[in-house]
């Protein structure tokens, strides 16, 4: 497995997605805080492609620089991205979420399903990274040959 995987190219991955995922939040903050209630507005959808967007960019910069297995280095690039943000949430959590609970409460930060649903979702999408990835290399191939 470790021929498959290349911590390199996830690393390079995982950190270009943590960099998109730092001005993403800080976004939806502000945003959060001038809305009365974001959940249930047109900016709930955006910032979820956005998300979503973030989770293709970074298996897609994995991919590119692990070009032997796109799409296993995607998926966990995009995995190590959600997982690099976490610890920034909780300082956002902590610096303005007072009233919301982390892990418990009525509505908190974190709960198993967020947290499994966004490793999926990462999964999901940063295989289409990788997947996009591979296409161009091919295609790029057979344009030089």
């Amino acid at each position: 497995m470790s021929d498959v995987l290349d911590g390199h190219a996830i690393a390079r991955g995982a950190a270009f997605g943590l960099l998109l995922f730092v001005p993403l939040s800080a976004l939806r903050v502000l945003i959060d805080q001038n809305v009365v209630d974001f959940d249930h507005t047109g900016w709930a959808p955006v910032f979820a492609v956005a998300l979503f967007a973030v989770y293709i960019a970074a298996g897609l910069v994995a991919a590119r620089a692990a070009p032997d297995a796109p799409l296993s280095n995607g998926i966990v690039a995009a995995i190590g991205a959600f997982l690099l943000w976490i610890p920034i949430r909780i300082l956002i959590w902590a610096i303005r979420d007072a009233s919301q609970g982390l892990f418990g409460g009525p509505d908190p930060v974190f709960t198993p399903a967020r947290i499994l649903g966004q490793i999926v979702f990462a999964a999901a999408f940063g295989a289409v990274g990788g997947w996009l990835a591979a296409r161009r290399a091919a295609h790029r191939g057979s344009v030089d040959a």
